[in-house]
Formats: C-alpha cells, sequence, structure tokens
C-alpha cells in the first residue's frame, strides 16, 4: 500500500508540487494573519464580508434544509427578487460543497479553504497546461505554475472568491481548444467551457472573447490548406454553440434576467480615449503593487514575477521560434495591453459597463498570457550565454526600473522597500536564467525557488495593505440578529418585513433569513434602486438600503417589525448606523437587549384592495411630495398627509440671511471663519417631523447635526434623503459649511398628519385578505366593492409572475415602475393566486437536456462507428 502510494506521488510529483506549493505559501500567510482557525481575524474584506459570506450562508441554509423553492425566489432578496442571477453569478462553483460539509459556525474556515483550494487548483491547471504544450523541463513547468497560481490579479482579487474558478478553468478551456485543432477531439473544450458558462458566466464572457482571439492566432499560425482551417473553425464554432446549448438550463434565464438588471446599465455610447498613461502599469510589475485604494479604481494587476517577465522577453529573442508565431505573439500581447487602457476595448472586455470596483477584470488573461509565452521562452533558451538576450531584456528591465524609480512617489500602492525587493529579484532572476548552465538542475532548483519567493513576498506585501473582520465580531453580530429575528418569528407567522437603523452588510435579510427592505447584488434589478430613490432612501447600481423609511413607506411596504441599536460602537464595532427613526417611538416595544425591536400596528396587507388611482404616474420634485402621491393612489382622496410648510425659524452665524429653506444659496460672509445656520422647531401634537436632505448637502459639503448627534448618511450621497426628527418640546437642527457655500436645492422639513394618514389609510389596513405565502405563491381572497377598485401589492414585479383570479390567468399591471397590480375585476369575492416562476428556465432546461442527450448519442454513435473501422 505505502509502495503504491510512493509510485503514485513519484508519477504525480509535479501536479502534487503544483497544487500545494501555492496552497501552503497562502497557508502560511492566513496563519501569518491569524484568520481562523489559526487564530481570531478571518479572511472576510470589503464585498467577500459585505456580500459573498451572506450569499454562502443562504447558499448552506437552502440545500441543507431543502427549502427548494427559495432557489428560485427570495423576500429577503430586498423587497422581494429572483434568486436564479444569484446562483449564476455568485454560487455554482463545485467547490462550494465545502460549505455544506463544514458546520455553519466555522463559515469563515469554509471560504478561507475554498479560497485555498482555488489558488492550488489554478497551479495544477496551468501546469497540467504547459505540459499538454510540450515544455520539458518540470522545474520551469513548476515555477511558471506557482507564478500563474499567485499572480497579480489572484492575489487581489481572492476576495471575489467566485471569479477563481475562472482562472483555474482558461489553461483546460485553451487546452480543449488545442485538442480540437490537433485531433477533433471536442470533449474537453465542451466539458469545461460548458463549466465555466455555468459556474460563472461574466467570468467565461471574458474567457470567451480571449479565447477568440486564440483561435484567429491559431488559424494564422496553422500551416495546412485553408480548407482543413475553416474545417477546424466551424468545428470550433459548433463546439462553443453546443457548450452555449448544453448551459442553456442556467444561461437563458439568467439573460433575461439581465436585461432588467445590470443589462439596463449597459452602454450604448463610448468615448475613443486614453484611460491614462500606459507607462504606469509598468509599476504593477512590481512587488506588492496593491493596497485599498486600487479596489475601487486603479491600475490592472499584472504582477507575474521576475522570472516570467524575463522569459516573456527571451521568447522573442529566440531564433529557433518562428517569426509569424511571434509576430502572432505580439500581436495578441499588444491586444491585451491596449485593452487595459483603451476605453472602448476596456468596455467591451466588461460587457459594454464601466466596472464598480475592481477595474481591469480581465487582466487575469494577460497574466496567463504573459505567463504561457515566458514559459515557452525558457524552456526554448539556448544552453550557451546568448548577449544578444542579455542585452535586449537588461534594456527593457532597467527601462522600467528607471521609469518606476523617477515616478515612485506617484503610486501610493508601491514603497521604496517593495521597489528593492523586486529590484533584488530582478537581478537575481536576470543572473540566474542568462549566465547558468541551463541543463544542470540546481538552475532549475533556483528558478522555483525565486517564484516561490517572488510570488509569496508580493502575496503577503499586497495582502497586509488589507484589513480583515475578526471572526468573533462577525459570528456575535451574526448570532445577536439572529435570536431577534427569531423571537419576531415564533411570536407572527403573518407575512411581514422587518427594517433596522443600522447594519452590518445590506444583505443581513438574506444572511438571517428575514424580510427586510436591503440588498446587495450584482443582478439587483434597476427598476428597485430607482423607486428607493423616489421614496428617498439608500441605494446604489447594485444596492438597496430600507433604513431611511418613514411611517408613510413602513406602512405601504409592509414593514410590520423595527430593530435598533443601543451603544452599538461599544459593543458591536461592526456595525454601521444608518439612521435614526424617531417616528416609531409610539410603536409597540417587543424586546430589548443589545437591540431593541419595535411593533407597528399600522402596516397595509401585502395584498390589497385600492383606488383605480393606484397605476397613474406620479411626477414628484423630492421623496416626500413622491410619498404624498402613492398615498393618494392608493386611497383616491386629493388631500395631502405631508406639509411641507412646517412652521420653524433660522439662525444664521457668519453666513447670508434665509428666508426659507428649499432653493437656497448658503454661503459664509468670511471664508476664514465657521458658517452654519441653525433651524429651530417645536413640538406639534399628531405631527411626525420629517427632513428632506439633497445630495447637494451631502457629508462632503457640510455637516448636518440633530439635537447636536451628527445625522448618519452615506458619504457622498447622490440623490435625495428623507430622515425622521425628533419631536421634543424644542428641537434644532445644525448646518456647518465645509466649503465657501451649498446650494440647499429641495431641502426641506416637513411633518406627517398621522392622525390623517391612519385615517384616510384605515380601509386598507384592516383588510383582512387571508393571505397566504406558500413556497413561491401568493394566495388571497379579495373583496371588490366598487368597479373603480384594483388590487395593489408590495410584491417587486418581475416576468416570472404569473396571475389567476379565480382560476383564471388575468394580466399583471406595474405600479410605480416596481410592484405587481392588476385591474377589471368584477365587483364581489375573488380568489388571487400570484405565482413565480423564472423566465426562460423551463425552455432553457429543455434545451440542455436535448443537446445533452444528443451530445451522448452522439458519442456513442462515433464510439460504434470508430470500433467497426477497427474491424
Amino acid at each position: 500500500m505505502i509502495n503504491s502510494i510512493k509510485k503514485i506521488i513519484k508519477k504525480h510529483r509535479l501536479y502534487l508540487l503544483s497544487f500545494f506549493i501555492p496552497f501552503i505559501i497562502m497557508s502560511c500567510y492566513f496563519a501569518y494573519r491569524n484568520m481562523f482557525p489559526f487564530g481570531n481575524s478571518s479572511i472576510l474584506t470589503v464585498d467577500l464580508g459585505q456580500q459573498y459570506v451572506d450569499l454562502f450562508a443562504y447558499f448552506r441554509r437552502i440545500l441543507l434544509s431543502l427549502d427548494l423553492h427559495s432557489i428560485l425566489y427570495s423576500f429577503s432578496n430586498g423587497y422581494g427578487g429572483e434568486m436564479i442571477g444569484i446562483w449564476g453569478y455568485y454560487l455554482l462553483s463545485p467547490l462550494n460543497i465545502i460549505l455544506l460539509i463544514i458546520p455553519a459556525k466555522f463559515i469563515n474556515f469554509s471560504i478561507l479553504l475554498i479560497t485555498l483550494f482555488k489558488y492550488g487548483l489554478s497551479g495544477l491547471a496551468f501546469s497540467v497546461f504547459l505540459k499538454h504544450k510540450g515544455i520539458k523541463k518540470d522545474l520551469i513547468i513548476l515555477s511558471m505554475a506557482i507564478a500563474y497560481a499567485l499572480n497579480g490579479w489572484m492575489i487581489a482579487n481572492q476576495l471575489n472568491v467566485m471569479w477563481l474558478d475562472g482562472v483555474i478553468l482558461l489553461p483546460i478551456i485553451i487546452m480543449g481548444i488545442d485538442r480540437i485543432f490537433k485531433n477533433n477531439k471536442y470533449s474537453l473544450f465542451i466539458i469545461n467551457y460548458t463549466a465555466m458558462l455555468i459556474i460563472n458566466y461574466y467570468i467565461a464572457y471574458m474567457i470567451t472573447i480571449f479565447s477568440v482571439i486564440y483561435v484567429i492566432g491559431k488559424l494564422i499560425n496553422d500551416n495546412h490548406s485553408l480548407k482543413m482551417r475553416l474545417g477546424r473553425l466551424v468545428s470550433i464554432g459548433v463546439s462553443y454553440f453546443v457548450s452555449l446549448l448544453l448551459s442553456a438550463f442556467i444561461f437563458l434565464p439568467n439573460l433575461i434576467e439581465l436585461k432588467n438588471g445590470k443589462g439596463a446599465y449597459t452602454l450604448s455610447t463610448f468615448k475613443w480615449k486614453v484611460e491614462y498613461n500606459p507607462l504606469k502599469m509598468i509599476s504593477k510589475l512590481f512587488d506588492g503593487s496593491f493596497n485599498f485604494s486600487q479596489m475601487p479604481s486603479g491600475y490592472p494587476n499584472i504582477f507575474v514575477g521576475a522570472i516570467a517577465l524575463i522569459g516573456f522577453i527571451i521568447f522573442f529573442c529566440n531564433k529557433q521560434i518562428q517569426l509569424k508565431r511571434k509576430i502572432v505573439a505580439l500581436a495578441i500581447t499588444v491586444i491585451l495591453i491596449v485593452s487595459m487602457f483603451f476605453e472602448p476595448l476596456d468596455l467591451l472586455w466588461h460587457a459594454m459597463q464601466f466596472p464598480i470596483w475592481y477595474p481591469y477584470r480581465f487582466s487575469f488573461i494577460f497574466c496567463f498570457w504573459i505567463i504561457y509565452i515566458a514559459a515557452i521562452g525558457l524552456d526554448k533558451q539556448a544552453g550557451h550565454i546568448n548577449f544578444k538576450e542579455i542585452i535586449i531584456s537588461g534594456a527593457i528591465l532597467v527601462a522600467g526600473l528607471i521609469y518606476t524609480a523617477l515616478n515612485i512617489n506617484s503610486f501610493n500602492y508601491l514603497s521604496l522597500t517593495k521597489y528593492l525587493i523586486s529590484l533584488a529579484f530582478v537581478a537575481i532572476s536576470f543572473i540566474v536564467i542568462h549566465v547558468s548552465n541551463k541543463d544542470n538542475k540546481y538552475y532549475l532548483l533556483c528558478l522555483v525557488v525565486i517564484a516561490i519567493g517572488d510570488m509569496g513576498m508580493n502575496a503577503f506585501n499586497s495582502l497586509n495593505a488589507i484589513s480583515y473582520v475578526s471572526n468573533d465580531d462577525y459570528m456575535k453580530y451574526t448570532a445577536t440578529l439572529n435570536r431577534h429575528v427569531n423571537d419576531i418569528k415564533q411570536k407572527d407567522d403573518s407575512f411581514y418585513r422587518i427594517s433596522k437603523d443600522f447594519y452590518r452588510t445590506r444583505d443581513d435579510p438574506i444572511e438571517s433569513n428575514f424580510y427586510g427592505g436591503s440588498t446587495f447584488s450584482s443582478t439587483l434589478r434597476k427598476s428597485t434602486p430607482d423607486f428607493n430613490q423616489k421614496i428617498g432612501n439608500a441605494y446604489t447600481t447594485g444596492s438597496i438600503d430600507y433604513s431611511n423609511g418613514t411611517i408613510v413607506t413602513d406602512s405601504l411596504l409592509s414593514f410590520k417589525y423595527f430593530i435598533n441599536t443601543i451603544n452599538y460602537n461599544k459593543t458591536y464595532p461592526m456595525i454601521q448606523k444608518s439612521s435614526n427613526r424617531y417616528d416609531i417611538v409610539n410603536n409597540d416595544v417587543q424586546k430589548i437587549d443589545i437591540f431593541q425591536t419595535f411593533k407597528s400596528n399600522n402596516t397595509f396587507p401585502l395584498v390589497y384592495t385600492a383606488s383605480n388611482d393606484v397605476f397613474s404616474k406620479i411626477i414628484a420634485s423630492d421623496p416626500i411630495k413622491y410619498q404624498n402621491s402613492m398615498v393618494k393612489q392608493v386611497t383616491g382622496n386629493n388631500s395631502d398627509v405631508f406639509n411641507e410648510n412646517m412652521h420653524y425659524t433660522i439662525l444664521s452665524e457668519n453666513t447670508n440671511a434665509l428666508t426659507g429653506l428649499n432653493n437656497q444659496v448658503i454661503a459664509k460672509n468670511n471664508l476664514l471663519k465657521d458658517g452654519e445656520i441653525v433651524i429651530k422647531y417645536k413640538h406639534q401634537n399628531n405631527m411626525v417631523p420629517y427632513m428632506i436632505v439633497p445630495a447637494s448637502m451631502n457629508q462632503q459639503k457640510c455637516s448636518i447635526k440633530v439635537n447636536g448627534e451628527e445625522l448618519n448618511l452615506p458619504s457622498e450621497f447622490q440623490s435625495t434623503f428623507v430622515v425622521s426628527l425628533p419631536n421634543n418640546k424644542d428641537n434644532k437642527v445644525t448646518i456647518k459649511l465645509l466649503n465657501g457655500k451649498v446650494y440647499t436645492n429641495e431641502f426641506n422639513i416637513a411633518s406627517l398628519n398621522l392622525p390623517k394618514f391612519l385615517s384616510e389609510t384605515k380601509a386598507i389596513r384592516k383588510q383582512n385578505n387571508n393571505i397566504k405565502l406558500n413556497a413561491n405563491t401568493v394566495s388571497a381572497d379579495i373583496s371588490v366593492s366598487t368597479k373603480r377598485q384594483s388590487v395593489a401589492t408590495s410584491i417587486p414585479y418581475s416576468n416570472g409572475w404569473t396571475l389567476t383570479v379565480d382560476g383564471k390567468k388575468h394580466p399583471i399591471k406595474v405600479i410605480n415602475d416596481e410592484f405587481i397590480g392588476f385591474d377589471n375585476l368584477s365587483v364581489g369575492k375573488h380568489k388571487i393566486k400570484l405565482s413565480f416562476y423564472p423566465s426562460g428556465l423551463n425552455a432553457g432546461i429543455i434545451i440542455s437536456v436535448l443537446t445533452l442527450m444528443f451530445v451522448v448519442g452522439f458519442y456513442i454513435y462515433k464510439k460504434k462507428d470508430n470500433k467497426k473501422g477497427l474491424v
């Protein structure tokens, strides 16, 4: 048994080392940073800690509980949303099975283990690829496999763990193309390209572009007849098409969903411009050329190590390599480089959308290409000293070193120490590669040692520039929030949403399995953040956060429970405070410990009869006016429940005098002194005050305090917010100018006439419609009293919803571009059923199954045909 294991290890030691060396290097780093289970830190940072960990918790909960309907739709996704896009973009990596094996309390360890396996598998895949490409010397393969597994893109994007599968599969997909060209064998390409399309269609799109470029390069280098080359081109095209059909079950419904989500942000026009001086990319070839500021915007992460850089240059100096092959390789290199600074090509690689954070997401392909060409150059390097190689590579390297040294202060991610480390590795690599005996095993061993040191040092220096979440903090917060949520669930089995005045992430509802109004997802429908903007709540193109609600929006959107924090900074440093909800003080207190839970008795049902005006279009200049119009829509009454002419007094200090609040310019009289205005207002019975804060008064332009407490709003927000104000005996809002002047735009203080709002909406709030939520179906019993009544819901519309009224299919309409509604019901009682099933899923499944049957049948036929030929 032991001898058999030894034989297996000896036979596959190259592949084992290619896997375990990157795995061990990164394990050492994680242990050094005390990441769980090595300490109390965790791998969670930025989006991995603010988004993906919550989705992984959802993945684990859904599959282990067999809650299969939640695979397709969840009311925890914002106000409610389809989930197939979440699966197609985030959750279909085969390695996610680790999440199911390891207990939930060790989820951070599960994610760390997944990340380590992806590092290892990247090295393994690249070594298999180089062996397939005919690289003869195993230690050159090993050194290049280490460089590939730990390249700059991998280190910078390890937190985007769902993208890393592309780095693993890219070499295998290219191998598949080679096999089609060489002997018409399709299986390797079809299996792996299909897998990539299923695992992450976004990265698959980038790999597709490169693979097409690679195919064109192969056709140019091919010396066979035009007819044979065209035949191979057709074979490749058919293989792409078959893979697309095989993945249709996930690809087709995601494509349909993308049209209403991220696809809505696709640019149809672009500027023919250079995004930055391309010479600045040279700085990213230096050790540790990464920090936090490079995440939202920066230059491409293309670190490949000194050996790969020198090997790449040597490739073009080698006389044994055909000139045509060099020209094609150079052309592909130029295309990739230009793509990383020329806007139209940059947009093309990103599906015609500028990335929000993590720029140049396709630069892993550049790393792959450089390291691959370097492996050929090193493998074919002549045994004798080649002065031409030395002069050319030396001149290029020295030029890059001098340029970076002269401009080092321009790159905040570089330091003199990092520069000198890179200089040392370049110098050592240069001497070893150009002077050593190429057949000497110690030369080859030196390449491996240098690769380990160079790539490992870059990983340590780059990742040290990022902070990570404490494992205990994460677990403590999650456990406490879950306790409050579960307490609510035990007492109330009706449909309701829960809002909070804090968050760890905007995916808290998905993590803790409750219906909220927050989410963070690259697949979010555009209409949802648009709606949040209209009602004065937080949003980005990929997220919403229902934290600045009002009594009106709480009611309309069925937010029955509210959780707020006490002394959050002291107990839970992870918590981000989003707003103060002074307007919920009259709600019923349910529970108090670290968090407080309040219950409202004023919420609307999920499905209710309303006025026919509910489908009217709202045109409003600010969120309070918009909410006023929403109330008019559902009630059919034309009177306002909000009053924007609230009585207040304005005091100015070192500013011009103001006659009102909105559409004013507040300017300092003396620019050298502080300038501020103080707005005072008094308590009003039955009135609930709110403040409208426009983007022109964001936290970069002024500081706003309410009764001495800093207003919690996102920094540099781009839209208008509605925030709750206290209704004490005496109140004041203090606005301090941070610049010389500020334009108030629609800034104002308004008040809600609470008795009037409750009176006008009483008939809706008291409806008992027997609403049931079963899997992805909402059923209700609706009573229509007049022909002028319609049915409204707070269920976000998407193409997957179908409606039946009394068993017959009925058309759906859209309320305020966001929610489901319908009309033309006869007077009387009706049974309503809304059912969700993703558009295109059945068609995709049928296409995938039929294609799979065809492929299997074709394979069996060919196998039998080959056997007959042998006979």
